[in-house]
């Protein structure tokens, strides 16, 4: 046996011992995980649009324009950067011998470096290490990193991650920054010259971009597309008109009118790609409309405004416009959209709504018009008039306050309340005695995305489809769906009365606005004039229009329908809805015998009645309370019954009976009005009471503040009378303080903080008697 053969094995297993553990270590370097982010820099926050076009970026950390990571790369790019740099990319693993070999022999001859010899993976691994000097140590660094990136990832996977991070000059760094930067669109719609420059810049991006050394850009492009031409990828006619294509001289702006909610986002959750349900063209021409707009309103001192427009049917909010450009002086950074103002009037379509669903009114019924003195509370029309009794279509196509807070009295605060919470309104902060009946004028806050959304979700009730879900502005949120909170039918009697918007008094100019669409509106102003709101909706958008300014000031013309109204039917007029209307669900309706006159359930005296559809959900609750058979003295006229009149000598009469205070405010607004007939004098025991206290009404106690002057002031008593000719005499603590005739008005002074009688007699002997009690005031 050869002494020599197991030295020679005991050496040939060292060999295989240290050969395996060389390749164990190289599968080991070469199959080590990766970072989760192999290239590790911060990204710039990016909203798109609805078909990924691009609304806005905020820079990233390191003040670099840098894009998330592409998903896909467009074939001209992708072919050019690969046609450039790299033409064996899919071929080799990662290094390729041959390229460094022939930059190796072109240094040498030219004494410098003049070629790299990198591949797109080793350029890749250069930029993962923050781009260090180039030395041969870090030349084999990046050799044995491109091996690595090309054992664990795809080649698409390389790709876009260069082309995410390669250099573009300046401070723009990847693809999707650059093609915006440079020429203004997204990567795909680069043409073939685009492309080619965008290829070749990465190769010396501080020595070479455009604006700078353009010539030796251009050629170098042109250098390209030779290849490119001779490669097949373009015919002669393609080659020879990008030849004539230009170099970019500067940077392109990036889109500015979407900031506040690309700003929301960014604090949110910066560093990524957003896209929206925002429609660009839609969400261009809304922020032009609203700049110009805003300009005219500077003349006013209103200096800011916001927009939102919801596809209600899509469930997508189409614009997003949440402040003016109007300078930092006057707080243009606030996000309109998302703050809490006062709506105004805005919830007053909801309380009619709610009050039709659950059978308290019907669309037609008359509501008391009075003036009204309800705890402190005392609301005003915006026209400072009073019409007794004004139909509830007719009070919320004409906005009228009084009608509504009655309205709300005989819904309940907190029945309206608990049924807003449900439906959306998430500002409500407090109890619901904490709001009480102003709640209906505006005494609360919501934000003009909630105004919107709850808008959209009426609307949206008409549809088929009962379900919804909170209007979505990221495409990528996919939240649960729910039933609507609202009625169809009721719904749709609501935007019907709203399609009939009229405006008294001050709030002039309503008749200009037309649509070439069917349009349900509504306007509101906040107490103070500081806000100032517009929502309009047809058959498949909701519009919402704020205007004022958002430090709170108010400013006297800031009216709904002067300066926010305006602009919501400009807005109005560019959707693409087309014609149509909003169409009945009458599956869930049905048909009422209505009073003609009075709106109520038709009683077995009323004169005229007509079918109404109402919703089918519920019964209305009342009938006409107006309409009353009495008898009447053939030849006198007045009113007889049984006991103290023959009524062989009678006659039988249906007659409209309104309370006298009610009564004095209608027949002023409706000449037909007949009042209830007199008793006649040998009824006269039978007479009720023809006065009824206006203001204050439900008495208890009064506040009598100073004059101006610092004089003291006096209390204001009113009062209503069936009779026109009627006298009226008035007493305090038994002392006579005045007579009134026709307009029963009287202001009682030197009352003294304590409890008081007030007597009135009229000069047939009708009385009222009551007790009120004076607050005393702090001197």
């Amino acid at each position: 046996m050869d002494k020599s053969s197991p030295i020679k094995f005991q050496l040939t297993k060292r060999k295989g011992i240290i050969l395996g553990t060389i390749i164990a270590m190289m599968v080991l370097f070469l199959f080590w995980p990766l970072p989760k982010n192999v290239v590790d820099k911060p990204f710039s926050t990016v909203l798109l649009d609805e078909e990924a076009e691009l609304l806005g970026a905020v820079l990233a950390e390191d003040e670099i324009w840098r894009f998330p990571t592409v998903d896909s790369l467009p074939y001209r790019y992708k072919t050019a950067l690969i046609t450039y740099e790299d033409a064996y990319f899919y071929q080799h693993p990662g290094i390729n011998p041959v390229s460094i070999l022939k930059a190796l022999i072109d240094n040498i001859q030219a004494g410098k470096v003049v070629r790299g010899g990198s591949t797109l993976t080793m350029q890749l691994a250069r930029m993962a290490d923050g781009n260090q000097k180039r030395t041969l140590l870090q030349k084999i660094t990046e050799l044995g990193m491109a091996l690595r990136y090309e054992a664990q990832l795809s080649k698409e996977e390389i790709l876009h991650l260069y082309a995410t991070h390669a250099p573009f000059g300046s401070n723009i760094e990847g693809i999707s920054a650059a093609s915006y930067r440079y020429f203004g669109r997204a990567p795909h719609a680069l043409s073939w010259a685009e492309a080619a420059l965008l290829a070749v810049l990465p190769n010396q991006p501080s020595m070479i971009f455009p604006g700078r050394n353009t010539d030796r850009l251009k050629e170098k492009r042109d250098q390209l597309l030779y290849k490119l031409w001779q490669a097949n990828e373009m015919d002669s006619i393609s080659y020879s008109l990008s030849l004539l294509e230009g170099i970019p001289q500067k940077q392109q702006v990036f889109p500015k009118n979407s900031q506040h909610f690309l700003f929301s986002l960014h604090q949110k959750e910066g560093g990524k790609a957003y896209i929206s349900t925002i429609n660009g063209k839609m969400q261009n021409r809304t922020h032009e409309l609203l700049n110009q707009y805003v300009q005219k309103l500077k003349a006013s001192e209103i200096h800011n405004a916001c927009a939102l427009i919801i596809d209600y049917r899509k469930q997508e909010v189409k614009a997003y416009i949440g402040n003016a450009e109007t300078g930092t002086a006057h707080d243009e950074s606030v996000d309109i959209i998302q703050s809490v103002r006062s709506p105004g009037s805005l919830l007053k379509p909801f309380l009619y709504q709610f009050a039709l669903e659950e059978g308290v009114i019907s669309p037609q019924q008359l509501l008391k018009d009075i003036p009204l003195f309800y705890e402190g509370f005392s609301p005003k029309n915006f026209d400072h008039k009073y019409y007794g009794a004004v139909k509830a279509d007719d009070a919320l196509a004409r906005s009228l306050n009084i009608p509504f807070v009655n309205l709300l009295r005989s819904y309940g605060v907190s029945p309206f309340y608990d049924r807003l919470k449900s439906a959306g309104f998430n500002n409500l902060q407090f109890a619901p005695s904490h709001y009480g009946l102003s709640l209906i004028l505006g005494g609360a806050e919501i934000s003009p995305m909630e105004v919107a959304s709850l808008y959209a979700k009426m609307a949206l009730s008409i549809q088929e489809d009962s379900s919804y879900k909170e209007p979505q502005i990221l495409k990528e949120e996919i939240p649960v769906k729910s039933l609507l909170p609202f009625d169809p039918a009721a719904s749709y009697l609501t935007l019907k009365a709203m399609k009939e918007v009229q405006r008294p008094g001050e709030e002039y100019g309503w008749e200009r606005f037309t649509s070439s669409k069917e349009v349900a509106w509504k306007t509101g102003t906040s107490f103070g004039f500081r806000d100032a709101w517009a929502v309009g909706l047809d058959h498949q958008y909701v519009v919402l229009v704020w205007t004022g300014n958002a430090d709170g000031e108010g400013r006297p013309g800031l009216i709904g329908v002067r300066t926010a109204a305006p602009l919501m039917f400009q807005l109005m007029e560019l959707l693409n809805g087309g014609e149509g209307d909003f169409l009945m669900p009458v599956e869930e309706m049905k048909t009422a015998v209505i009073c003609q006159e009075s709106g109520y359930i038709a009683s077995d005296v009323c004169p005229e009645r007509k079918r109404q559809f109402v919703n089918k959900s519920k019964q209305l609750r009342e009938s006409c309370p107006y309409h009353k058979a009495i008898f009447i003295d053939k030849s006198s006229k007045l009113r007889v019954n049984g006991d103290c009149f023959p009524l062989s000598k009678a006659e039988k009469a249906i007659v409209f009976d309104l309370p006298p205070a009610v009564a004095y405010y209608y027949k002023s607004y409706h000449a037909d009005f007949e009042a209830m007939p007199a008793w006649k004098a040998s009824c006269g025991m039978m007479n009720e009471n023809p006065m009824q206290l206006i203001y204050p009404q439900d008495i208890r106690s009064i506040f009598i503040p100073r004059e101006l002057d610092g004089k003291e002031g006096r209390a204001i008593f009113e009062l209503a009378h069936s009779n026109v000719d009627a006298k009226v005499y008035w007493y305090v603590d038994d002392q006579y303080v005045g007579k009134t005739e026709e307009e029963h008005q009287l202001a009682i002074g030197q009352l003294e903080a304590g409890e008081h009688q007030l007597y009135v007699v009229d000069d047939e002997a009708n009385y009222l008697r009551l007790s009120f009690f004076v607050l005393a005031r702090e001197e």
